[in-house]
């Protein structure tokens, strides 16, 4: 009896051990959940997404990625998300790892762009214009062919008082929007830094920006009368006296060029 006894104490021991066992087998499988893959999150991301869940999709695209750090498209949907809420700063960061993973992947570059795009625009607004110059020239390898990039550029340039690079970009600009709607935010851009130059003392810088402007726009009248100020300041007399005889030929009721040019007599 004893020895029964002691056997079937045996066989409960066993059978406990052993659902002790399937207990802790069914609790790890539960918290590694088998059922989340980089696949399944990537589509509950994708409906989060479309449904404008932005802080749900960003958790569900960030695990895809913590399971398999190739999963470069769900580092694109979290930076158009971050677009969306344009916190620009982490939107570039994913852009610029999905770029590193997959250059060539969809939406990768014109994500990479609009972050870009988006974060040089606010720096430039910070007056942050070293740190929007370069994400502006970045945008321009991007899209060489887009006038915001060059105009961005050239205003960033302008605010940092660099009146060369300044020139370079607006003309740039202005080469590849000819006659395009971009084209009158390109020539203010000009405008607007020559007249910041003369301001700034740096009638040479304002000149060369000047006289681009009105070669690209010869029809407006107050852009001789600015160049003929930049030429006076500079020591160009005679160029002046040429500048602000254009700009009474274009407008002869512009009182400002007949003072200057009898103040050069």
């Amino acid at each position: 009896m004893r020895t029964m006894h002691r056997g079937t104490r045996r066989g409960h021991g066993v059978a406990a051990a052993a659902w002790l066992l399937i207990v802790s087998l069914l609790g790890g499988c539960a918290g590694t959940a088998p059922h989340e893959t980089p696949d399944s999150l990537m589509k509950e991301g994708q409906r989060l997404y479309l449904d404008k869940k932005y802080d749900e999709a960003i958790a569900r695209f960030q695990r895809a990625i913590e399971l398999d750090n190739t999963r470069w498209a769900a580092s694109v949907y979290i930076a158009r998300i971050y677009i969306a809420k344009r916190n620009w700063t982490l939107a570039l960061s994913n852009a610029r790892t999905a770029f590193a993973v997959a250059p060539a992947g969809t939406d990768v570059r014109a994500t990479l762009a609009e972050a870009l795009l988006g974060r040089g625009q606010a720096a430039l607004a910070a007056g942050q214009f070293d740190d929007a110059s370069a994400l502006f020239g970045e945008y321009i390898a991007l899209s060489p062919v887009d006038r915001q990039g060059y105009l961005g550029a050239g205003q960033a340039y302008v605010g940092a008082g660099r009146y060369a690079d300044a020139l370079t970009a607006f003309a740039r600009g202005l080469q590849r929007d000819k006659s395009g709607p971009g084209r009158d935010e390109l020539l203010k851009g000009l405008l607007d830094g020559g007249t910041k130059a003369l301001q700034q003392g740096d009638p040479k810088s304002a000149v060369l920006l000047l006289q681009e402007y009105t070669q690209q726009d010869p029809g407006n009248a107050d852009g001789f009368v600015i160049l003929g100020k930049a030429l006076i300041e500079a020591g160009y007399r005679s160029d002046a006296r040429g500048a602000l005889s254009r700009a009474l030929q274009l407008n002869p009721a512009q009182a400002e060029a007949g003072d200057l040019l009898r103040s050069l007599r």
